[in-house]
């Protein structure tokens, strides 16, 4: 597993980036159901890095294989996908629905409005891997797993 994140219902979301799926656990960590991402449809996807979730409970998919967002409602049920992007590896959505995607092949980060559309990029950030967003202080931490560091912007 790659990332890991827990709904509202405090259900466990895993990313399963070696099977091509993302699970979805209860909390005593038995499986409730699994987003299969190796089909050959719409909602194919490889490689799932980042999740997050938006303000209605949606999982978005940061999918490094496919270089694309999957959106699936929190049953699994495909919604829709977004970002044209460069091996996204993390992925936050803020309380307004904005997605910030790290690209770590495109060497940036990419904000999408709450439909999808890329409203803006931040290049020369190099191996972007994880991305968090502190409401509280309003800052973006953004890991460089070759620097070993980490990048903070307010926000």
């Amino acid at each position: 597993p790659l990332s890991v994140i827990v709904d509202q219902r405090d259900r466990l979301i895993v990313a399963d980036n070696r099977n091509h799926r993302v699970v979805i656990l209860d909390q005593t960590g038995s499986w409730l159901f699994i987003i299969n991402g190796n089909v050959n449809s719409i909602q194919d996807f490889r490689c799932p890095y980042g999740l997050a979730l938006d303000p209605q409970g949606n999982i978005h998919v940061a999918a490094c294989g496919s270089n694309t967002i999957k959106v699936f409602t929190p049953e699994g049920a495909y919604v829709r996908s977004y970002g044209d992007v460069k091996g996204p590896s993390g992925i936050v959505i803020d309380e307004a629905g904005y997605s910030l995607v790290n690209e770590i092949t495109g060497n940036c980060l990419s904000i999408f409005d709450p439909q999808g559309k890329k409203v803006h990029t931040v290049s020369n950030i190099i191996d972007p891997n994880g991305v968090i967003l502190d409401p509280k202080s309003r800052s973006l931490c953004v890991a460089i797993i070759r620097a070993g560091m980490v990048l903070k912007y307010s926000v």
